[in-house]
């Protein structure tokens, strides 16, 4: 009887080693990435970034101008409100109130299609991340910036990069 319990916890001991070995063994293999500073870092992400830096600005030039359009019309409007007849006046408000709301839609689509244009940036970066994470065997990458504290040795944000780097360039 005495050996049956000895042998169980030997049994017992040796399978806590076991799982403890195991266990350290296992640990999860965590990168670190800084996604903005890959794009600051690589050569792809700078110009794709003045790629959208250039649309932005077109698209506010765009806007002023529509912006400059629709004041001198309204500024127009006002001068000559008081000679106006009730149908001319009517139409010019009319006139004024569809610049505007054209003026309004071209804004909400340029926000739009810059959103899209940096999503699709986001997604180029985030397919560079998961390739390094499956090529490397890494069990979870972190953002850098929802992280508190990480090692050097964990950082891959070079690496992401440098792998940017090798993509074609950026087409809006």
């Amino acid at each position: 009887m005495k050996r049956r319990i000895v042998g169980w916890a030997l049994l017992a001991m040796g399978s806590v080693i076991l799982l403890s070995t195991t266990a350290i063994a296992a640990s999860p293999k965590i990168g670190i990435v800084d996604a903005v500073g890959a794009l600051q870092q690589s050569q792809w992400g700078r110009k794709a970034s003045e790629e959208l830096k250039k649309i932005a600005e077109k698209m506010d030039a765009d806007l002023e101008q529509k912006q400059k359009a629709f004041g001198g019309a309204r500024d127009e409007f006002d001068k000559k409100r008081d000679v106006l007849d009730a149908k001319s006046k009517a139409k010019k408000e009319k006139e004024l109130m569809d610049m505007q709301q054209e003026g309004q839609k071209f804004l909400m689509e340029s926000k739009g299609k810059l959103n899209e244009l940096q999503a699709a940036l986001a997604k180029k970066v985030h397919e560079v991340v998961e390739k390094i994470g499956k090529d490397d065997k890494y069990d979870i990458i972190l953002e850098k910036t929802s992280v508190v504290y990480s090692s050097d040795k964990d950082e891959i944000t070079k690496r992401v990069a440098a792998e940017l780097d090798k993509l074609p360039p950026f087409r809006p």
